[in-house]
């Protein structure tokens, strides 16, 4: 599945008030990923450009090389299977 994590790109749509996004925030910011958080409520033409990626609607939701994980659930167990920590293979 994923492989190699170091330099990959990682982005996170996240919305206010949601508890998933903010362990998403901390599980990632915890492993030494970088990533980029589109914010919906800050930029709201941001939700139009995750519909348009991805038929899930639920947050948040996480793409790594331009490609759909799904949600915090996914992330944590990619994080369990140690896929996700820098220079895994």
């Amino acid at each position: 599945m994923l492989r190699e994590m170091k330099m990959k790109n990682i982005e996170i749509y996240t919305r206010p008030g949601c508890g998933y996004c903010v362990h998403t925030k901390k599980l990632l910011t915890g492993e030494e990923l970088n990533f980029v958080e589109h914010d919906i409520f800050v930029n709201p033409e941001k939700l139009t450009d995750m519909q348009k990626r991805t038929s899930n609607r639920t947050f948040p939701q996480i793409f790594i090389d331009d490609k759909s994980i799904g949600g915090f659930d996914e992330l944590l167990a990619l994080s369990k299977q140690e896929k996700l920590s820098r220079g895994a293979a």
